[in-house]
């Protein structure tokens, strides 16, 4: 087992596992149980691949995938079906190293189009486009420099987090524009970005920690945040820091790598993200959003251990204390 895409819609949750798909389904309890197998990921030429990254699409009833191999396109799986039926020429100079839903509960909806991430680039992909450039120029913003760009999150309005192999951290109002914020790097590369539904709390993994920030402008009255006005240079955010406590590492008894780390999702409006959750090795870390925020202390969380490496981990939709832990030979809810 290598990744992990939990439904939205139909309480299912899909588990890579080289160029298969174990499908399961979320019952009473908490209780998680297998349903079916997609057996072998093709593409449309009937070539087998194993896919980078999966992420659910158009009300749970699609998988996008990405081929490293293959960096130009995305593959459109119909889950009914459970084959390849659209390959996404996205555009030939453009390699897409990440993508992100329009907005964070669009999966729920018909929505077609998806945000796509390059080193340099951000840009919104419409696959209703055809033919070799599903880039939609005018919400295409590239940089000059080399970004390093790694990993990206949207909000529930459509703004977006863009994280980079260089610690920096931008936040975008929209595609086709600049950032409105760009955060310092602050050592380490980011390797994996979530935001709250309202954008107030962004966080971000890094290898060995995480960062928390809070985007509300300190001395804003109407109470915007980093998305939406720029932070004036001396009242930037200072991320704090989550990280396990030193008699943890040592009893862990190996180097600490996080899974990229997320929030619980909320959808009903209410804002209520409480909790958020990695892991590293056989240990699923969480900890709650507002006593980190009270008490300013990182070190405060729930260890659990599992019986083997934890490849990837996420909350069950709507849920902040149901996780979904998928085991190298296993799947736990």
């Amino acid at each position: 087992n290598s990744m992990l895409a939990v439904g939205y819609k139909h309480d299912r949750s899909f588990v890579v596992r080289g160029s298969r798909i174990g499908v399961f389904r979320h019952g009473e309890n908490d209780g998680i149980e297998f349903d079916t197998t997609i057996s072998r990921i093709d593409d449309t030429h009937g070539t087998e691949f194993t896919p980078s990254s999966v992420m659910l699409h158009e009300q749970d009833s699609s998988m996008v995938l990405q081929n490293r191999d293959r960096p130009h396109e995305l593959y459109r799986m119909d889950l009914e079906y459970g084959k390849v039926v659209e390959e996404w020429k996205v555009h030939e100079d453009i390699p897409t190293v990440s993508i992100a839903p329009n907005t964070k509960y669009s999966q729920m909806t018909g929505d077609k189009t998806l945000v796509g991430l390059s080193h340099n680039m951000l840009y919104r992909i419409d696959p209703r486009v055809g033919g070799d450039n599903m880039v939609v120029q005018n919400e295409l913003q590239s940089y000059t420099t080399k970004s390093h760009f790694t990993a990206a999150a949207t909000t529930e309005s459509g703004a977006i987090v863009v994280g980079s192999g260089k610690g920096e951290i931008r936040l975008f109002d929209r595609l086709g524009v600049r950032a409105k914020t760009t955060l310092p790097a602050l050592g380490e590369a980011i390797l994996g970005i979530d935001v709250t539904s309202d954008g107030r709390y962004v966080v971000a993994t890094c290898k060995t920690y995480l960062l928390l920030i809070d985007t509300k402008l300190p001395s804003d009255p109407a109470g915007k945040t980093g998305f939406q006005k720029s932070f004036p240079q001396a009242q930037k955010p200072a991320p704090r820091r989550l990280q396990l406590r030193p008699e943890h590492v040592v009893y862990m008894s190996a180097p600490i790598s996080f899974t990229p780390a997320k929030f619980n999702q909320s959808p009903d409006g209410n804002h209520s993200e409480k909790t958020i959750v990695t892991s590293t090795g056989p240990f699923v870390i969480t900890w709650n959003l507002r006593r980190a925020l009270g008490t300013g202390r990182g070190d405060a969380y729930h260890i659990k251990q599992y019986a083997d490496v934890v490849v990837a981990d996420n909350f069950r939709f709507g849920q902040d204390r149901s996780i979904v832990v998928t085991l190298p030979n296993d799947v736990q809810c």
